[in-house]
């Protein structure tokens, strides 16, 4: 595994892993509409990224956290969990339960595994801490089943190649 960019240690924080789809476009996300944000997720999120362990999508693990991921998080000290998918700056009129990559919460989620805690700053700076429960999707995954269990046709039966015959 090899990363695109510094990668920077932090004692107090879990070790993370992005996809290099998701840090493209993140990178090219950020270059260009950087202003439009807070300039402290803007700084979180990137702080993220250059901490993170930068790996091929199809090498990614089944439970972490990335692009498209719905995941099922706990708030420390709420009694029940949420769930919701992460998601680009404006994708909230196409996912129900959207939560942006550019809000603390969406920044602290992304490349976090199953079990793994982290800390950010909440809306009033407090630290909140929010624990990964499941992965419920995450496309990397869903991609590999499909392309493992091979062709199919529009009603969903297995197409037969010439490699099969």
């Amino acid at each position: 595994m090899t990363s695109a960019i510094l990668h920077i240690p932090d004692a107090r924080r879990p070790d993370i892993m992005v996809t290099k789809g998701d840090l493209d476009n993140l990178q090219c996300l950020l270059s260009i509409h950087a202003t439009h944000w807070s300039w402290k997720s803007v700084e979180y999120l990137v702080r993220e990224l250059m901490r993170a362990t930068i790996v091929d999508e199809s090498s990614i693990p089944t439970d972490i956290v990335t692009m498209g991921s719905r995941v099922e998080y706990r708030e420390e000290g709420r009694n029940s969990n949420q769930v919701v998918t992460l998601s680009y700056p404006g994708e909230r009129e196409f996912v129900d339960d959207a939560i942006s990559v550019m809000t603390p919460v969406g920044a602290a989620l992304l490349g976090l595994a199953t079990g793994q805690s982290i800390g950010y700053p909440g809306p009033d700076g407090r630290p909140v801490t929010i624990t990964i429960t499941r992965v419920v999707y995450q496309p990397e995954a869903n991609n590999r089943i499909r392309l493992k269990s091979g062709p199919r046709s529009m009603s969903g039966r297995v197409v037969s190649t010439s490699q099969d015959r």
